[in-house]
């Protein structure tokens, strides 16, 4: 009786490593700050599953008005043609590579406490915009792409009306938080939306090892420090220890 009370035990411990668990999407985080000098900024770039989709999420906090934002944009590349965006020099020729352009349009959000280094204490005009899109890969191209295949994918905020202006005084701090979840199609059809890129691929599988490998190490652990003593392990103790394992590789997983 005692044998299978600790068999359904282990079982019900074990269910916890397959049970689905739910995720959050890759954030990131950052400054941007344009300039007639510096007409663009990399957010961020993150690997697509082929055959598949991600949504993009960005908030952006503009520390100020950004007084002209009709060529403000969010744009999005890949890497078939981010070696070619890298050897041009100007923001216009880099813009016609861009697979998707998307304005940034800021709201008013009132006057609020400056948190910015050496400037709290202070007041600040504060505007927010928030840009969300999907991405299909391979993309929807007014070109060829070579093949449907994991790729890359940039995204970049420009304003190439500052190359030709040069109105640097005029271009606040943005603050920009961002979420990328990866969308992998599943046999029924239907995506499974997760925030590991597609070159981790194999991360998961290496913690699952590492989940059975720790585990089996620490019962072996428990057992020979029993047998030294002259005692028995607490099936208690085998538990807490493979909880423990579960916990933390789930910690580094998601």
């Amino acid at each position: 009786m005692r044998s299978s009370s600790n068999l359904l035990n282990w079982l019900l411990a074990i269910s916890l490593l397959i049970y689905p668990i739910a995720v959050n999407a890759k954030l990131d985080s950052g400054k941007v700050h344009l300039s007639g000098v510096k007409s663009e900024s990399t957010l961020v770039k993150f690997a697509i599953s082929s055959s598949s989709t991600a949504k993009i999420d960005v908030n952006f906090t503009s520390y100020g008005m950004y007084e002209n934002e009709q060529e403000l944009r969010l744009r999005i590349y890949i890497d078939d043609d981010w070696k070619k965006y890298k050897k041009l020099t100007l923001c216009s020729e880099k813009i016609r590579l861009a697979q998707r352009a998307i304005p940034i349009i800021f709201d008013y959000k009132g006057s609020m406490p400056d948190d910015r280094r050496g400037k709290r204490g202070k007041s600040v005009e504060m505007y927010t915009a928030r840009v969300q899109h999907e991405i299909m890969n391979p993309p929807n191209l007014r070109r060829s792409v070579k093949k449907d295949r994991r790729r890359y994918f940039y995204f970049v905020v420009d304003d190439c009306s500052l190359e030709r202006f040069q109105h640097d005084a005029q271009i606040p701090d943005m603050l920009y938080d961002l979420s990328i979840l990866n969308g992998r199609p599943k046999g029924t059809g239907k995506l499974h939306w997760e925030h590991l890129p597609a070159d981790e691929d194999t991360v998961g599988y290496l913690l699952v090892l590492t989940i059975i490998s720790s585990g089996l190490l620490t019962m072996l652990l428990f057992y020979r420090l029993a047998r030294s003593v002259g005692g028995e392990v607490h099936v208690a103790i085998g538990k807490l220890s493979l909880s423990c394992d579960i916990y933390l590789s789930c910690e580094l997983l998601f």
